[in-house]
């Protein structure tokens, strides 16, 4: 199966090799082998590294901000439980990623869509009308999944200065926020944040090692909330797999493989766009993400990409519909394509195959 439709990186992408070694150097350094319980906040070396290595926020982070989690969606659901109650209403961006609706329903809360522009993102107007109803916003502003925007600085000021003004908190969803194309990584809303509204979350899913499960979150003024029902859930992370990022954060291992990953998904983004030139319908609409390894393709209002979606896997494509990135009926010829596999003929002719069976459902 070509395998367009899961937001992971491929293996290939990974330094699987240098993980391994990671976790031999943390079991031979550990007394316990890693059997003992970590504090619930998470380990103060992985922390530290984390506020060390977090150079865009400039300082503005230390190790006792973070509480370690079990991913980013650990953080995302802790969050939404630390700040509403079932029944509360959550702004999110339209279209949004599946994950995020899925947890505003399974905590009995009501996800109010807000839309966005492809380029620029959220559209603060519209949101500004609705935050007197609103309990909090749950936003992924930098290189968003699924539709790759960069929310530009003013405009996160401007975020931060309306939550503020309407005392709202703010999860933001930072992960792709290191996945940046240009010559600098993009601040978070977090940098503006001086009343602790925004609960700013990342992890190494994305980017390192989808499995290891470590995240965190700078919770602001939520923090002591957050670890309680940490402490309820999971007591604490993993040991080895906490040890082993903190040696790559540390030793500089991180850094690298991220400056050869974000070349690489440059590379892959262009051959995508590429191929999605010449093989889709020439009325096809095309996103341009700035970072991350999200392509949304908007195509003829004619078409229906769920039901493309069998005659596809029927082909062993798989990609995800726009159907699923909305509570409502919308975003029906719309699709979201990873570009965070390795690119080969098969990926290529793969494509061509996609962009066919479209052309023969209009």
């Amino acid at each position: 199966m070509t395998q367009f439709a899961l937001g992971l990186p491929g293996k290939n992408f990974l330094p699987v090799a240098k993980l391994n070694k990671g976790i031999i150097n943390a079991v031979r350094k550990r007394n316990d082998a890693g059997t003992d319980y970590e504090p619930v906040q998470g380990p103060e070396e992985l922390r530290r590294a984390i506020a060390k290595w977090a150079l865009v926020m400039e300082g503005k982070i230390t190790e006792d901000d973070l509480v370690i989690t079990s991913g980013a969606m650990h953080a995302i659901y802790n969050a939404l439980m630390a700040v509403t109650s079932p029944g509360d209403s959550v702004a999110v961006e339209s279209p949004a990623y599946f994950g995020i609706l899925q947890a505003i329903k399974a905590l009995g809360l009501k996800a109010v869509e807000i839309p966005t522009h492809p380029l620029y993102g959220l559209d603060l107007e519209a949101l500004k009308k609705v935050l007197p109803e609103i309990k909090a916003c749950c936003f992924i502003t930098n290189f968003n999944n699924p539709m790759g925007f960069q929310m530009p600085d003013e405009n996160k000021r401007e975020l931060v200065k309306l939550i503020t003004q309407y005392n709202v908190p703010l999860i933001e969803d930072d992960i792709y926020g290191n996945l940046y194309f240009g010559s600098e990584r993009p601040k978070p809303c977090k940098f503006y944040d001086e009343a602790g509204l925004v609960l700013w979350i990342g992890s190494v899913s994305k980017t390192l090692a989808p499995g290891y499960r470590v995240g965190w979150i700078a919770p602001g003024k939520f923090k002591d909330k957050i670890i309680r029902q940490k402490l309820v859930q999971t007591v604490c992370n993993s040991s080895l797999y906490s040890n082993v990022i903190t040696d790559f954060l540390e030793h500089g291992r991180y850094d690298h493989h991220l400056r050869t990953f974000r070349n690489k998904l440059y590379t892959n983004y262009l051959q995508i766009n590429r191929a999605v030139e010449s093989y889709f319908p020439d009325n096809t609409k095309i996103s341009q993400p700035k970072g991350g390894f999200m392509l949304w393709l908007e195509l003829d209002e004619r078409i229906s990409t769920t039901e493309l979606y069998n005659p596809a896997l029927a082909q062993k494509i798989n990609f995800a519909p726009g159907r699923i990135f909305s509570q409502y009926n919308q975003y029906n010829n719309c699709m979201r394509l990873s570009y965070a596999l390795e690119w080969t003929e098969r990926v290529d002719s793969d494509l061509e195959k996609l962009g066919r069976i479209i052309k023969n459902s209009i």
